[in-house]
């Protein structure tokens, strides 16, 4: 059994990837801030930024395929630190690149529908780019960086996550349940504000990671779009979530996101073509509705 290495295990996708690949691969797992304990799969602490150690590691496990799944994800703290933002979703995917060509071994790189501006909206792979916060713009230079360096790569980018995560600790993805199910139980009395005019092609994490997992073994390269069937607002999906929840959908309310004050930007409209995915790989791409059903089930 071929041998894969996991970056970011800890994270939202990250178990899920681990799990779900643990049927193909023998894996080992990278964490950084929060220790990982899976049944079965070996995990290890490693930075991004410390060349030396993550060399040593690699050497070590001698992976067949790497699946660079961690990053400095959170918007709003790229945007205040820059310089380490750069150093570890550009500097970290570039030294991977590097050591998967040196090495002939596959390297996934895990990205995000955020690498476009969201002024048109059902994205293409061969889209031009246009970034537009801090996060975003190392994304879209990690990806240029991986093509660059690495012959054997692909970019997964990924669009916004739905679900819940492997691990018993909370996910930022995890926001809006938490929210509708503390207003339910009284602990909150506002409702939850959604924009109506800010578009995603949201996806299962899980449905998300059985698409990379897939796709890793494949001989395709270049980019890839994983991403859900349908292209919706947050408002709408948090209709569709109270739903599921049997939540009252007074629970939440609708927002213009021209009217608000964001400081990060966002683009409105990164919805993604996925006729390239259902193509190449076998697995369903669900609605939003189906997804649900299966998380809440």
């Amino acid at each position: 059994m071929k041998t894969a290495l996991i970056t970011g295990i800890g994270g939202f996708l990250g178990g899920h990837l681990a799990t779900i690949a643990a049927n193909r691969f023998r894996i080992v797992g990278l964490y950084h801030t929060f220790p990982v304990e899976i049944p079965n799969i070996r995990t290890l602490y490693g930075s991004l930024t410390d060349r030396t150690a993550l060399l040593k590691i690699l050497n070590k496990i001698q992976p067949d395929a790497i699946i660079h799944n961690a990053a400095m994800a959170n918007p709003d703290d790229c945007e205040a630190n820059p310089s380490e933002a750069e150093a570890v979703n550009v500097g970290s995917s570039e030294f991977l690149a590097k050591w998967c060509e040196e090495n002939h071994r596959r390297l996934v790189f895990i990205s995000t529908d955020m690498v476009f501006d969201g002024t048109k909206g059902n994205y293409r792979e061969e889209d031009k780019v246009n970034p537009l916060s801090v996060y975003a713009k190392t994304k879209a230079e990690a990806e240029k960086t991986v093509l660059a360096h690495c012959g054997n790569s692909l970019i997964c980018r990924i669009a916004l996550m739905y679900g819940r995560g492997v691990l018993n600790r909370p996910y930022g993805s995890e926001w809006l349940e938490r929210k509708l199910i503390k207003r339910k139980n009284g602990i909150e009395i506002n409702p939850v504000v959604l924009f109506s005019d800010q578009y995603r092609s949201m996806i299962s994490v899980s449905n998300a990671a059985e698409a990379v997992i897939e796709a890793t073994p494949k001989d395709i390269r270049g980019i890839l779009h994983v991403a859900g069937s349908q292209r919706i607002s947050r408002f709408d999906f948090g209709k569709k979530l109270c739903a599921v929840l049997n939540i009252p959908e007074t629970f939440i309310v609708s927002a213009k996101y021209d009217d608000a004050n964001i400081q990060t930007p966002r683009p409105k409209d990164v919805s993604l073509n996925i006729s390239k995915a259902r193509a190449l790989l076998s697995i369903e791409f669900p609605d939003i509705e189906t997804g649900l059903r299966q998380i809440y089930r």
